[in-house]
């Protein structure tokens, strides 16, 4: 009955109704206050992600590798793109292919591609024909172009 008075046998029924409800409301809040304090309390310890840390190395700084020259570090989209056509050269990274090395006469190191398998031999001065390539396949440091034809110089 609603509305009785507490006791009455009639009433107890809904009284226990609002009390478990209650009691649930509590339970939640409870819980998900200790979580929030879980939560907010883990990070106030100093770990490798915090900059006071030795460790401490931000996301947004470019990875270095010991050693590497500016030409092997990775290219940006803004980067000025390497030259096309004739370029002449040695051979760093010889072979049947289909992935060759070529430094050219002005210090840039081209990672060069081409299926037809030419045989270069390492160390030896080319004229290559290079074009930019949609492949992207790794074919060592430098950048990656299309090597349509090679040369050699005598």
């Amino acid at each position: 009955m609603i509305g009785a008075v507490p006791g009455d046998s009639g009433s107890r029924e809904p009284l226990a109704a609002a009390d478990r409800l209650r009691g649930m409301r509590r339970l939640i809040v409870a819980t998900a206050a200790a979580l929030l304090a879980g939560l907010l309390s883990s990070g106030c310890g100093t770990t490798a992600d915090t900059p006071n840390s030795p460790g401490f190395s931000p996301s947004f700084a470019p990875p270095t590798t010991p050693g590497a020259e500016p030409s092997e570090i990775p290219r940006e989209p803004g980067d000025k793109p390497p030259v096309t056509g004739w370029v002449t050269g040695s051979v760093t990274r010889g072979g049947q292919g289909p992935c060759y090395g070529f430094t050219a006469d002005d210090g840039t190191k081209y990672a060069l591609y081409n299926a037809d398998g030419l045989d270069l031999p390492q160390g030896a001065r080319m004229k290559v024909q290079l074009e930019t390539t949609l492949i992207r396949i790794y074919c060592g440091p430098g950048h990656l172009m299309a090597m349509t034809a090679a040369e050699p110089i005598k």
